[in-house]
């Protein structure tokens, strides 16, 4: 069957929402980051304490994970605040000397608020191998198929000017797979950012998977087809049913995330 390589323009329909509601609460800024890391290390996201979130806040400090502690055990006491160089301002942790790389992307990208960055599992084969993965499945479409790849590793992201030529070889993109170092995903939001970490993962993961099978095995999505999946995201097609769901299944395994 030949690939169909064009496709109509489709508007995005929103499904209706129903009056149930999956929560009934809203979380402090320090507990949506705590919550994020919890939820990504169930996602592959678990490279012992070797990961880092920011999330900027309105008055121009930023929230991170802190250095000492791994994903699965983060709770919003443990979030620290800094300035904008990099300064504890608050917390009871440290702040992790890989901060380079999310102080870089705040300066030269206003418009993310929230950045992250893992030596996730199957992002960081890909990252081995310095290549991109291709798009196989709907959900592995959750991120641009226009994935940055920052190929040249000269050291980690402690140094600063190693961590903006990082920031600046991702262009205008949302995610970049950092040879022999692991993923970098950028977001409007902790919502989006979620989204974008698991469809990462999947994308790796699948690819992989498809890879695995022999180079003459597998086709990659019609782009147009990825367009329209990633449009489809960018409008909120899912609305918070996803992230809501995932919220809810780490407070049921351990409400204590949010302390």
């Amino acid at each position: 069957m030949d690939q169909i390589t064009a496709m109509p323009e489709r508007q995005i329909t929103l499904t209706p929402q129903g009056t149930a509601k999956t929560l009934y609460f809203s979380m402090a800024p320090e507990a949506e980051v705590a919550m994020l890391a919890r939820m990504l290390d169930r996602e592959g996201y678990n490279d012992h304490n070797w990961g880092h979130i920011t999330y900027l806040q309105p008055d121009g400090s930023i929230l991170l994970t802190p250095w000492e502690k791994a994903w699965d055990e983060m709770r919003a006491s443990d979030i620290l605040r800094i300035d904008d160089d990099g300064n504890l301002l608050n917390g009871q942790w440290s702040v992790t000397p890989a901060i380079s790389l999310h102080l870089a992307v705040h300066r030269l990208r206003p418009e993310v608020k929230v950045a992250v960055h893992n030596h996730a599992d199957w992002g960081t084969v890909w990252a081995a191998l310095g290549e991109v993965p291709e798009i196989y499945n709907q959900s592995s479409a959750g991120v641009s198929g226009e994935l940055a790849l920052y190929n040249d590793y000269e050291g980690d992201v402690t140094y600063g000017d190693i961590a903006e030529a990082n920031v600046r070889a991702m262009g205008d993109n949302v995610a970049a797979i950092l040879a022999h170092h692991g993923v970098f995903v950028l977001a409007d939001s902790i919502k989006r950012a979620h989204q974008r970490c698991v469809a990462l993962e999947q994308r790796c993961q699948m690819a992989w998977r498809v890879k695995s099978l022999g180079e003459t095995k597998g086709r990659a999505m019609n782009p147009a087809a990825v367009d329209l999946l990633v449009r489809a995201n960018l409008a909120d097609k899912a609305g918070d049913r996803f992230y809501h769901a995932m919220i809810r299944r780490e407070i049921l395994e351990d409400a204590s995330v949010l302390t």
